[in-house]
Order: structure tokens, then C-alpha cells, then sequence
């Protein structure tokens, strides 16, 4: 009897922190779309994210949207997005962007990204002039094999799985003033 009444409790407990956890990844799939619309989010410290040059903050700001798309799992407005990267004079990642464009396949944007990521990684991580980027990994994606993207929020908002493992990942690093 005390086995079934304790294994009892025990259904109860894990039920009640599915929930739980459910409603939380609920809540915060609400901040991915929230951050999706603004085109400056405020750094931790309340700093408005600058960068040292137009081509640079233009350029993120372009990431951004796709990396939002990605989080949503939207492919449409990721191919946007990336049009608009592909307008930037002189931006170096074309070739990753162009994929995703193309791609009507979110799997393939999603490879293409981490290219991307790359790319523009090379460009704005020494001109950050107010803010931070935050550089996240995460360790499941592309069959454990892992991949990087960049961010203006510390939060963990995956491109690669979405909704599927929403947070699932690690800050590396932190490009700009905190």
C-alpha cells in the first residue's frame, strides 16, 4: 500500500512540474516574438545595443530578424530577412544568406546559419560601442555536433530546434560593454 500511495505522489509531483515547465516555455516563446519586433533591445544594464559603424548595426539588425524567423519557425520571413541582409554593400556573409533566401525548407535555413552566424560574427564582434552581443551555443544541434549564433539578449532563444528546445543552450560569450 505504501509503494502505491508513494508512487501515487510521485505522478502527481511530475505531472504538476510538466505543467509548470509548459507554461514557462509558453511564456517565454511570448518574449522570442516580443523581441522579434523591436529593432534595438536594451542590453541587461537598461544600454541600448550601438555599434561603431551603419554596415554593422545594419547588418545584425538584418541577423537578428533571421535568427527570430528561425526561433519561430517561420521560414518565410527568415528568406526575408536574409533579402534584406543580401542588400548590405559589402557584407561578406552572401553566400549563407543567399541559401537562406533560396530555402523554403526551414532544416536548410537552419544549416545555412550557422554560416551565417560566422559571417557576421567576423564583423561586429570588435564593434559593439554600447551594449553587448552575446555569443550562444548549443551543444544538440546538427546531431551533436553543436552550433553557434549570435544574440542581443542573454536569454537562450534557439534558432536551430525552436520551439522544440527553446532554451536549450549556453552563453560562450559576451561581445561589447555590460
Amino acid at each position: 500500500m505504501k509503494l502505491s500511495v508513494s508512487t501515487l505522489v510521485l505522478a502527481v509531483l511530475l505531472v504538476a512540474s510538466c505543467n509548470s515547465k509548459k507554461q514557462e516555455e509558453t511564456h517565454q516563446h511570448d518574449h522570442a516574438m516580443e523581441a522579434a519586433e523591436e529593432m534595438v533591445s536594451p542590453a541587461e544594464n537598461g544600454e541600448a545595443l550601438a555599434f561603431k559603424n551603419e554596415e554593422s548595426d545594419k547588418v545584425f539588425h538584418h541577423y537578428l530578424a533571421i535568427k527570430n524567423a528561425l526561433v519561430e519557425g517561420d521560414a518565410e520571413t527568415a528568406s526575408e530577412g536574409a533579402k534584406m541582409l543580401l542588400a548590405v554593400d559589402g557584407f561578406k556573409g552572401q553566400e549563407a544568406a543567399k541559401k537562406i533566401e533560396d530555402a523554403s525548407d526551414i532544416a536548410v535555413q537552419r544549416d545555412a546559419f550557422v554560416a551565417l552566424s560566422a559571417s557576421v560574427e567576423q564583423l561586429v564582434a570588435s564593434q559593439v560601442s554600447s551594449g553587448a552581443v552575446y555569443k550562444q551555443y548549443c551543444p544538440m544541434a546538427f546531431e551533436g555536433k553543436g552550433g553557434y549564433w549570435l544574440s542581443d539578449q542573454e536569454a537562450i532563444r534557439n534558432p536551430y530546434y525552436g520551439d522544440k528546445m527553446l532554451t536549450c543552450g549556453r552563453v560562450d560569450k559576451v561581445m561589447g560593454e555590460l
